[in-house]
């Protein structure tokens, strides 16, 4: 019986990123329920765990009037809409890539490494780790796109040595352009993030 193919580094990477992009989603939801409960939704705190209230239910949200509950919502839809995109031009199956469990664990490997639980226990401190947020969010997109850039899930040490400069250079929109269509997408996207995250820090 003939052994089924592995996937090779490259194709496991192509449906990491879907991940990745879920575990951003998740993120922006679980914040928004955080900051709302603080005002809009209080009487919803310590009821309900804002880390179980994922994609599914942002319509609850889109009731709330805060400002950085709706820039987060915004921030949302530019993430979904990437996703799609994403799949679309990889001709990827959704159930197919989400249900991989290899995809998830590299993704969670990221996720993990990048970001930090949230702490706050005022609307105020929630503000300062919202915005830290979305740092380590663009931080987590942008190792995925280096992992797709070369291709490998284990990136050489070599590569941090310029991590950060490269970071911020392509979240300002002025990174090296690249003709790889994936990587393109996310840049954008991580581009638009920081805008968003300049507003955030606006509304702190």
């Amino acid at each position: 019986m003939m052994k089924e193919e592995q996937p090779n580094e490259e194709d496991v990477l192509l449906g990491v990123v879907s991940h990745v992009l879920s575990f951003t989603l998740g993120e922006f939801c679980k914040y928004g329920y955080l900051l709302a409960f603080e005002k809009d939704l209080s009487d919803l705190k310590g009821l309900v765990d804002a880390a179980s209230m994922y994609e599914n239910d942002y319509e609850v949200l889109e009731g709330v009037k805060d400002p950085a509950v709706q820039l987060l919502l915004q921030s949302s839809d530019k993430v979904f809409n990437c996703s799609k995109t994403y799949l679309m031009i990889n001709s990827l199956d959704e159930f197919e890539v989400m249900t991989n469990e290899e995809f998830n664990q590299h993704a969670s490997n990221n996720y993990h490494f990048y970001v930090d639980q949230p702490l706050g226990q005022s609307y105020t401190e929630l503000m300062e780790e919202t915005c830290h947020l979305y740092f380590s969010l663009m931080h987590m997109i942008y190792h995925t796109c280096c992992q797709l850039d070369l291709g490998r899930i284990d990136l050489p040490d070599e590569l941090f040595d310029d991590f950060y400069t490269g970071f911020l250079d392509v979240i300002d929109g002025c990174g090296t352009p690249t003709e790889d269509k994936n990587i393109k997408l996310l840049y954008d996207l991580l581009f638009e993030l920081n805008q968003d995250m300049k507003r955030m820090e606006e509304l702190r």
